[in-house]
Parts: structure tokens; sequence; C-alpha cells
């Protein structure tokens, strides 16, 4: 049994947070005290205690093998990241179609329609009401029996964090782990100096609540074994999971599928989206101001031009309202290379104190986020299977798009700078298929495996059987998923938030 020292830090926000029942936390550029040593980054300690049935990135018979390799840091109230780009293309490629077939795109598809279904931030009400809070996870048993992992609900969770949300284990987190000194004191006798890092989407007060759950934390510290400490949420309520919301990236267990996205899923993605937000910050990399384009205007202000040939813009700007995910064609198995796009979109400006509309251009030369599959199990001290990996085009870890006003406190962190996530993702799923550990040579066979890997898979509440990948889907149903992709929102290169129907496209010749 491991000796820690705990320090326990009460805080009280007085009645009208102590009956909060609502709750998100934001990610963005990790600060410099956020170190592994305080399980930032590669995490080992998400929550007390692990459950077996919860799916980590890594997944392995070694139980301090790190499995959760986080992007950034969680952020302070008003430091959280967002997109600013209203549409995010997506596709597969050749390693995707060929591994998951036109069942499997199909569940990519799925997480992306309900996503595309969900309301304008701005036209969220106050206390929005109309979204699940508890039982938004359902597990399909079979699936359950055969270590499957949703497909569906993998993508729903990782498009909340693209978004720039992050989940309940970090409703609180360590800032200080440092040795107590004292006399006859261990070498894992620490002080411990808790944050709270969750706030309320309707007050913006800070939150103990998350769906309606009361979090409290444990300190749990891997002393001696590995130098890392963590502030572990627990829930109060009887009965109620560990986690509920989308964007808690371990609350997704093997046989879980999710509904819809929770209650303060869309509370952070309010936060986060309306179009009142307003952000000091910077246009991504393909984007240009300026350029008059249409007659659409998402807010009542008078249209303002800017030079329009101006790059790495920076500005105080509102939020997109939502994100909308439009699939194009990419590298299929035919050789379909990418037209590139051009379209054009407005955002809310101020500038010299009014109120403004900035036009913008965006090019994209290839898909935002584009799907690939390729081997994630990796040997170690214990070896372990990951079930995903994202990053950037250039193959860095995804980060954000360095623009805007630098503000920092001295230190070097951005810590009052908001910055814009790049729109840029490469997301690559394991497939390796099923995996067996065995440990030691005598009965090293599959009856005596210790362990037994993940599978992807597709399923539901349904009385159909659940899908394994792959599956053996044939050619022409992946030509057919190929032939009919293509954007769906773009009229005449014209961002319009509410027709679905329009096709044409505006593109640019290479």
């Amino acid at each position: 049994m491991m000796r820690t020292l705990r320090m326990i830090v009460c805080v009280a926000f007085g009645a009208v947070a102590a009956g909060s029942a609502f709750g998100f936390s934001m990610w963005g550029p990790a600060e410099s005290w956020q170190t592994q040593d305080l399980d930032y980054g590669l995490r080992y300690l998400p929550f007390f205690p692990l459950q077996d049935s919860t799916v980590f990135e890594v997944e392995g018979p070694g139980s301090l093998a790190a499995h959760d390799n986080e992007l950034g840091g969680t952020k302070n109230f008003g430091e959280g990241s967002r997109l600013n780009v209203p549409i995010i293309t997506y596709a597969y490629d050749s390693t995707f179609l060929t591994y998951f077939g036109a069942k499997g795109v199909a569940a990519v598809d799925s997480a992306f329609t309900l996503l595309n279904g969900l309301p304008r931030a701005s036209t969220v009400n106050a206390k929005i009401s109309g979204f699940i809070t508890q039982g938004n996870q359902q597990v399909n048993y079979t699936a359950e029996a055969l270590r499957m992992i949703d497909l569906k609900s993998t993508v729903m969770w990782l498009m909340m964090e693209h978004m720039g949300l992050i989940g309940e284990t970090h409703t609180y987190d360590l800032r200080e782990r440092v040795a107590t000194g004292l006399t006859g004191a261990g070498p894992c006798d620490f002080y411990y100096v808790v944050l709270q890092r969750n706030f309320d989407p309707v007050s913006y007060d800070p939150s103990q609540y998350v769906n309606g759950t009361l979090l409290t934390y444990q300190i749990g510290d891997l002393c001696p074994a590995v130098a890392v400490g963590d502030a572990m949420e627990e829930a109060q309520q009887v009965g109620a999971p560990p986690f509920s919301c989308v964007a808690t990236r371990e609350a997704l267990q093997v046989g879980g599928y999710y509904l819809r996205i929770t209650r303060d899923d869309m509370g952070g993605l309010k936060y986060l989206y309306r179009s009142s937000r307003y952000v000091n910050e910077g246009l991504d990399t393909n984007s240009v101001a300026g350029a008059s384009v249409g007659t659409f205007n998402p807010v009542s202000t008078t249209e303002t031009n800017v030079a329009a040939t101006t790059t790495a813009f920076s500005g105080l700007l509102g939020g997109v309202e939502k994100i909308t995910f439009i699939k194009t064609p990419y590298d299929s198995v035919l050789g379909t290379s990418f037209a590139p796009l051009v379209y054009h979109y407005k955002i809310p400006w101020v500038t010299n104190g009014v109120l403004k509309t900035l036009n913008v251009t965006r090019t994209i030369t290839q898909p935002d986020i584009i799907f690939t599959a390729g081997d994630l199990t990796f040997p170690g001290p214990a070896p372990y299977q990951v079930t995903l990996v994202r990053s950037s085009p250039t193959g860095t870890p995804a980060g954000f798009v360095a623009t805007g006003f630098a503000v920092s406190l001295g230190t070097g962190d951005p810590l009052a700078t908001p910055r814009v996530i790049t729109p840029q993702l490469i997301v690559t799923l394991n497939n390796s298929g099923q995996v067996y550990y065995n440990q030691g040579k005598p009965f090293a066979d599959q009856a005596n495996a210790i362990g037994l890997g993940f599978i992807w898979g597709s399923f539901n509440g349904s009385t159909n059987a659940p899908v394994p990948f792959p599956t053996g889907a044939s050619l022409d149903e992946i030509e057919a998923q190929v032939f009919t992709a293509g954007p769906e929102t773009l009229q005449n290169g014209i961002f319009n938030p509410v027709s679905l129907t329009a096709t044409n496209v505006s593109t640019a010749t290479q």
C-alpha cells in the first residue's frame, strides 16, 4: 500500500454555487507548471478507483502504464480555446476504407450527423434544457463480452475535444506536489495544492457538479514506483456513474455507446461558441480576412471589410455559433484526389469599440480532418495497445494556431490568452485487430492469456448484432461511399448555417 499525505483543500462558493448542478471544463496550451508529475500530458491517474471496463487511449496488462495522452492542459475561466472556422471538412484515406469499409464510414458519418444537428449556441435556452444528463451511455452486452469499442461514440468524444472541451477527470487538478521535508517524513510524503477547473455554463461560477452529480476528489500517488500524483474525482451520488459527459474520454466503456451529447457538453459548447463571446484571436493559416461576398450577416451590425488580402489577421472576434462537419472525397482506393475548396464566411468583429462583421475567405487543399488506420500496438516494459493517435498534417502533435495577442504573466505561459484550435487533425485508428496478452513460458497459450485487447465495433440498443471491424466489406461498398461523398452546405461559396440542401461550391484550380 503506497503511503501518501493528503492536504484537503476546502473551497466554499456560497449558496448560488453550492446549488449548481452544471459544469464543464476547457483545455488549451499546457502551461509550464502542468508537468507529468502532476498528471498532465501523458496521464497515469484519471480517477479513483480505476475501472477495468473503462476505455483508455492505451490498454495493456501493465498497471503502471500511462493510459491517456491528452493535448495541452485544463484552463482557468476565460482561458479556454476553440475553433473559429464554422465549416470543418473530413474524409477517409485508403487505409481507413480498407480496414473499416462502408460500415465504418457509416459509423463515423453518424457521429457527425448527430453533431451537425446541434443548435446554434445562442439559441440554447438559459437552463440548457432538453439535453440528457444521466443514462446517456447505454451498454450492449454482446459488444461488452467481445470487448468492442464503439466507433461512433469514440468520434463523438474526439470531436468534443477538438471543439475545446475536456471531461470530468479535470474537475479537480493538482497545482503543486511538493515533498514536505518534515522530520521523519518518507520519500512519498507530499503537500498537495488542488485546483478546481469546472465551471457552470449558466452562472459561470466554479462548480463541483457535472450533469447533476456532485464530484469530490481523493488524491492518489504512484510514488515510489512512478513520480505522479493526481486529484482523482469521485461521484458522491449513490448509483451514479463516475462520469457522464461525452467530452470525458475515460467515460466510454467497452460495450458502451452514447445516445447523444449531454447537457453539460452542450453547456460547454454554448459558452465557447456563442457569438457574444469576444476573444482576441487569429484566423487559421488557410483563412484570409477581406473580400466582401454575399449578404449573409450573422449579427445585426454594419458590414465592414478589411484589406482584401490581409493574412495573419488578429482581432476581437465573436464565436461562430456552431461547427458544421462536411464529408469530402479524398485519397480513396480508386485514387480520387481532393479538389482545392474555397469558401467564405462571416464572423462578428469588434474594432474601435464598434461591433461589425468580418468577411473571411478560406482555402483548403486537403480535408481538415482525415481518418486513417495503422498498427498502434507497441512494445515496452508492459506491452500496450493504443486505440488512436491524433496529430497535425505535419506529423507533429495537434496543437494551436500561434496567432492572436500573446499576453503572459511574466512566465511565458499563455495564461491570459485563449488560443485558436487548428482545424486540421489526422486521426489514426488502431487496425492491429484482436490482441491477446500472455506472460511467462509455462502455459503461455491462448487459454491462459492474462488479458484481451479491444476490437473496434459498431453497435446500439437494437436487436441487430454488433458489427466488428474489420468487416470484410466489398470494394463495391467502398466505392459507393466514395462517389456519394461531398460538401452539402456551401452555396456559391458562401456558408449558410441554416440551409443544408445547397450543393454549389466554389473551387480553386491547381
